[in-house]
């Protein structure tokens, strides 16, 4: 899969963490580094460090 100029465009405006972290994926899903159970697992973790930090904000 390859990223067009339009979702790089999206994936620039998005919070720094959330535009790293989504980069790092689609460079492991390209470059089929990881499996999706290994995709899924690491964007779950993601999600629960965000919650977290919202949480104690």
């Amino acid at each position: 899969m390859k990223t067009t100029k339009e979702l790089d465009q999206k994936i620039n405006e998005f919070p720094e963490h959330l535009s790293r972290l989504a980069k790092l994926l689609i460079k492991d899903i390209e470059g089929g580094n990881l499996s999706n159970t290994q995709i899924e697992d690491r964007i779950r973790q993601e999600i629960r460090e965000i919650v977290l930090e919202d949480l104690n904000k």
